[in-house]
């Protein structure tokens, strides 16, 4: 109805968006193989062997690795195509054609580190890749939009991965970085009414794992840490304050503002 009102067609999946394969399932060599081709005819197509090393490692900085980094924003691409990607690079920096493989005296793994450390800043794909999908995990994590608060409700289940499988192209490359985000991220507490008091980690790890409460509670767990402060001031019960002293203190310690703030995880 939508599609005979506004005057659009209706397409099927797959297809490109902006020059980026749009696909459902896990990501596969078949979905991102275009881009690789392209990569290839591009790298083909240029006279490495008229260029210095500097050259050839500017055009593959500005071109290469631009051709690539908007689909690494969103998609885990299979390592074996990352890998034979970087050997083309290196092929194409070292000799000026992708197929001749010339012998070096300086490890590629060097050559790959920063300037400072004696490299020429060309980072690996693998690296670069894996980099992006942690920083869209963590966008995820911590961002209120609407997407984030979607795939939040969708993917995860009291802040971590659930067990059933998704048939989802992105969340495939966001899942295995989920615990590095929560083992690096702590909530900075403003009024509290954003953070579970149980579940998550506002301390140096969630309360209900100090306790060792079964997962099959968790779903009870539904106090906010907003329920434990009035006047800016921290209200624990009696129960809870005598169970555990350390804990007690360390909740004490915690300055709460004096002004409504919003919680932030940093």
């Amino acid at each position: 109805m939508i599609a005979n009102l506004l005057g659009f067609g209706a397409g099927n999946v797959p297809f490109n968006y902006l020059g980026c394969p749009i696909f459902i399932g896990q990501p596969k060599v078949i979905h991102f193989q275009a881009i690789a081709d392209n990569i290839k005819v591009k790298l083909a197509s240029w006279k490495g062997a008229l260029l210095t090393i500097m050259g050839r490692v500017q055009l593959v900085k500005a071109v290469i690795h631009g051709m690539m980094v908007y689909s690494f924003h969103i998609y885990a691409w299979p390592k074996t195509l990352l890998k034979k990607l970087d050997r083309w690079i290196r092929n194409f920096i070292w000799s000026g054609d992708i197929s001749t493989r010339k012998i070096c005296t300086v490890a590629w793994q060097k050559i790959c580190t920063s300037y400072d450390e004696g490299g020429l800043d060309i980072r690996p794909l693998v690296q670069v890749n894996e980099s992006l999908i942690l920083h869209l995990c963590w966008k995820l994590l911590s961002s209120n939009n609407q997407w984030a608060v979607m795939c939040r409700s969708r993917y995860l289940r009291f802040g971590m991965p659930t067990g059933t499988y998704l048939k989802s192209s992105i969340w495939n490359g966001i899942k295995k970085h989920v615990h590095t985000v929560n083992d690096n991220t702590k909530w900075l507490l403003g009024s509290g009414h954003s953070v579970s008091f149980w579940l998550e980690n506002w301390l140096d790890e969630p309360l209900a794992v100090k306790f060792n409460f079964p997962v099959t509670v968790y779903p009870l767990l539904k106090a906010k840490v907003s329920s434990f402060i009035e006047n800016g001031e921290w209200i624990l019960p009696a129960t809870f304050v005598n169970h555990d002293v350390s804990i007690r203190d360390s909740i004490h310690e915690i300055i709460l503002p004096r002004q409504p703030m919003e919680d932030q995880l940093i």
